[in-house]
């Protein structure tokens, strides 16, 4: 049994409020999170910081991505996007943390892709159906193979940090944020879950309960106030 949290954008009190209350019933399951820590809400290096404390296992998201490319890569089209994309919120939340901002940082370009587990992939936004083709005789994969392809491809429009087609059934669940919903969604024809449910837009945190590739339960927490607007002390 595992559980696994939607995009957190900075939402940290939402977060460690939603993590406690998963806590509370089912005690030490191993957490994920389809990544997006950073960006739009409010506390972008507490949620970092909690992360790495906490050992929830992170896959990359896309913004997670433009952050490292804009200080590795400046010239890169990925820092353009970041300004136009929630960077300052982030940028603010260090004014306080400037000393965790490395460890930070390193912890960010350490993140997989991906989680292949037995009963379920989780990502960031999934392995589209437009890869079907090159797909097709991938059930004996192993990890190096599924690395080295989405790799190759994750800078794509249809890539797993950026995708929003419908999703390849790849014979177990799969699960994503990225593209937003009201509440956590399920597409019976694609096995995938959605569980980025909007909490930096002030609508709701969720984590899904996951036990043996079926989704058992879910948490869906409304964002506290404090994510969404500075609180100066």
């Amino acid at each position: 049994m595992i559980g696994v949290i939607g995009d957190v954008h900075g939402c940290y009190h939402t977060l460690k409020a939603l993590v406690d209350q998963v806590r509370e019933k089912y005690g030490a399951i191993d957490l994920y999170c389809v990544g997006d820590l950073v960006d739009r809400g409010m506390h972008s290096s507490l949620v970092i910081e909690y992360c790495m404390a906490s050992n929830i296992r992170v896959t990359l998201g896309n913004h997670d991505c433009m952050f490292l490319y804009s200080f590795k890569y400046p010239n890169h089209p990925y820092r353009a996007s970041w300004i136009l994309n929630g960077n300052t919120e982030t940028l603010t939340s260090y004014a306080s943390f400037q000393e965790d901002f490395k460890n930070h940082f390193s912890y960010l370009e350490q993140l997989p892709l991906f989680y292949n587990l037995a009963d379920c992939f989780i990502s960031h936004a999934g392995v589209s159906v437009l890869y079907e083709m090159q797909l097709r005789d991938s059930h004996g994969w192993n990890e190096r193979q599924w690395s080295k392809f989405l790799t190759n491809e994750m800078e794509k429009d249809i890539g797993i940090l950026w995708n929003r087609s419908l999703l390849y059934n790849m014979g177990k669940l799969q699960i994503v944020g990225h593209t937003r919903q009201v509440e956590v969604t399920k597409n019976e024809r694609t096995n995938s879950l959605y569980i980025d449910t909007a909490a930096s837009a002030g609508n709701r945190l969720s984590c899904v309960i996951i036990e043996e590739g079926n989704w058992v339960d879910t948490f869906s927490l409304k964002t506290d106030q404090q994510d969404l607007v500075m609180i100066w002390q």
